[in-house]
């Protein structure tokens, strides 16, 4: 009996170490990544700038569309701070303390430049302050460090502020995107997947809040994301009025599509559990991190590179993160034995990008580039440190 159980339970001990390995890899990242983070806080508590233009950054002149930047890279920072405070025994007494500070700085710049307005005609890069000046505050109305303190009310303000124009700007075919080139309207005619998505995020947040949504318009961006979803599991980069899949080396594909599926795959799943129609399963998602994985190399090739889509399949450099963070984002929804079979492969591809100074990098665009990253980085490695925690199976949730 003993010598037919060994070779599991040693095959079951060699997993085990796997995974306790991994766990202490995105650890050890994540907390350099923090130390990066808030050592890199500008003088008025956000991240990010225009400063160290490269010559294609100087098209990038407007100061609009650089706060709309700031805002966006600041809300993704905050939120990782405060992911990184609700993490038990991840920071020392001293790193909590700097943390909670770096966090209360965040959230007085979001609070204070609430209120974001389009650079020019064709460029509505606004909206990503919109989408993530949107997701740190609900991010912040939810924290310990806020729901008492004396800036909840303000929190709450400004969320409604970005909610507001966020809503203002959703397009006719129920999405949104940053640029529209092809005409000028007041509102926007072009429309993205993956913003779309990420929209969508910050709107079931805020209406778990309690905060104004408006439920049929937030339903029309539900079914603009799905008609974008390809029958190989990938979406449209577009929203298209009838969604086309990319033959040979086009961008609607799974291998130009992998950040993109995870943010849509999350979304969709999401607005289901909220009650919104949406035919998204969890074995799909789980499908999605796994073409991720084995397609990786394409990211790979990408990041770093200088010239938006120059890659294999268009990808670009600033997929990078963007698609990994929102990788991280689905573990929590996954069952533990898809959670925990990911995971590590995420904490690889993260930790393999990160610098001597703690800092991750995967395009140069200002000085927005690191701090974003990290900010990304560091979140996806916390929600993956928290799916190769121990586990009873016993008590494994049933999903």
């Amino acid at each position: 009996m003993f010598l037919l159980a060994g070779p599991h339970l040693f095959a079951q001990e060699a997993q085990n170490l796997r995974l306790q390995a991994a766990r202490q890899q995105a650890e050890e990242s994540a907390v350099r990544g923090l130390e990066w983070l808030m050592s890199a806080q500008n003088a008025d508590g956000s991240w990010g700038g225009p400063g160290k233009p490269s010559p294609s950054d100087m098209f990038w002149s407007n100061p609009e569309t650089h706060l709309s930047w700031q805002v966006a890279t600041t809300g993704l920072a905050m939120t990782a701070l405060l992911d990184a405070l609700g993490q038990e025994g991840l920071l020392s007494a001293a790193q909590v303390k700097q943390a909670q500070g770096s966090a209360t700085f965040a959230v007085d710049f979001l609070v204070a430049n609430s209120i974001v307005k389009r650079p020019n005609e064709w460029d509505t890069d606004n909206t990503w302050a919109y989408v993530y000046g949107l997701a740190g505050m609900t991010r912040a109305a939810k924290d310990p460090l806020f729901v008492k303190s004396n800036r909840a009310a303000s929190i709450h303000a400004a969320g409604i502020d970005y909610l507001t124009q966020l809503m203002a700007y959703q397009t006719p075919s129920g999405g949104w995107a940053y640029y529209d080139m092809e005409q000028t309207t007041v509102v926007p005619q072009w429309a993205t997947s993956f913003q779309t998505a990420v929209a969508i995020l910050g709107m079931l947040d805020a209406e778990a809040l309690g905060w104004p949504v408006d439920r049929e318009r937030l339903q029309i961006a539900v079914n603009t994301l799905t008609r974008c979803r390809l029958p190989d599991g990938s979406y449209t980069y577009n929203v298209k009025p009838v969604p086309t899949y990319d033959a040979g080396t086009g961008i609607d594909n799974v291998r130009g599509s992998l950040s993109r599926i995870q943010v849509g795959n999350l979304a969709l799943w999401r607005a289901r559990q909220a009650g919104y129609s949406s035919s998204m399963e969890v074995k799909e998602a789980a499908r999605g991190l796994g073409l991720l994985f084995r397609e990786h190399h394409y990211l790979d090739v990408a990041r770093g590179r200088p010239m938006p889509h120059e890659a294999y399949h268009y990808n670009s450099g600033y997929f990078y993160f963007f698609g990994h963070y929102y990788a991280g984002e689905l573990l929590p929804h996954l069952p533990a034995q898809d959670a925990q079979r990911w995971a590590p492969a995420l904490v690889r591809e993260i930790t393999k990008t990160q610098a001597a100074d703690g800092s991750m990098f995967d395009f140069y665009m200002n000085s927005y580039g690191r701090p974003y990253g990290v900010a990304y980085g560091v979140a996806a490695l916390l929600r993956a440190r928290t799916a190769l925690s121990p586990t009873d199976p016993a008590k494994s949730p049933d999903h």
